[in-house]
Parts: structure tokens; C-alpha cells; sequence
């Protein structure tokens, strides 16, 4: 197999691992802020849930239509939540929650990388 058949086979791998990393990010933020409603203020938490949820979103037209720049900056903004799943996982009742949440955007990191370098050394090569 050569490199240019392999690289295609990359990107979409790396891509599909994007999307479902993606996913499941914005399903853990959901199925999180759902389980704290029983306990508290349910407009300030749907509230708290806009402000995590929304700035990801906004991604999502982008990363359906393949745009390189729009995975570039998903990765510079997954740092910032990466810093408040840090944050969230020294705090002892959400340890749990907080690991789970640094390992998922950690793996989205890695999976834009991987997509971002592969896109960006295939399309160079191939022109």
C-alpha cells in the first residue's frame, strides 16, 4: 500500500474519531447537567448548560462540511475546556466527572492533530 492510499484511510479515521469524540463531549455535558437538575435551580443550570454546550456548537456546521480551518479552531478551544475539566477534576465530588471529561477532550485534541496534519500533508503532496 502506498502513502497516498494510506492517507486518505487516515484522515477519515481521524475524522470519524473527531466526530464521535465530538459527540459523546456534548453528550456528557448534557446527560451531566441533567442529573444535577433534581438537586438544584433548574434556569441557572440550563443556563450553565447553554455556556458549555453553545461554543461547541458553533463548530458543528464546520466540522460537518469538512473545513480545516473550523478543526483548527475547535483544537485551540478544546485547550480552554481542557483547562476547566483540569480544574473540575482536583474537586473531590466531581472527581469522576472531571477525568472523564479531560481524558474525552485530550482524545479530541489528539484526534484533531491527526486529522489537521493528515489532511494538510496529503492535499500538500498531492497538488
Amino acid at each position: 500500500m502506498s502513502e497516498q492510499e494510506t492517507a486518505p484511510a487516515l484522515i477519515e479515521q481521524s475524522r470519524n474519531a473527531v466526530i464521535a469524540i465530538y459527540c459523546v463531549l456534548l453528550l456528557t455535558y448534557t446527560l451531566h447537567s441533567v442529573w444535577q437538575i433534581p438537586g438544584g435551580n433548574i434556569p441557572a443550570i440550563v443556563f450553565l448548560w447553554l455556556l458549555k454546550v453553545v461554543p461547541l456548537l458553533i463548530f458543528m456546521p464546520g466540522l460537518r462540511k469538512r473545513h480545516l480551518r473550523t478543526h483548527a479552531w475547535l483544537s485551540f478551544v478544546v485547550l480552554l475546556y481542557f483547562i476547566v475539566g483540569v480544574q473540575t477534576a482536583f474537586v473531590a465530588e466531581t472527581r469522576i466527572y472531571g477525568i472523564a471529561i479531560t481524558l474525552l477532550l485530550s482524545g479530541l485534541f489528539c484526534a484533531l492533530v491527526v486529522y489537521i496534519r493528515a489532511f494538510r500533508g496529503f492535499y500538500k503532496t498531492s497538488l
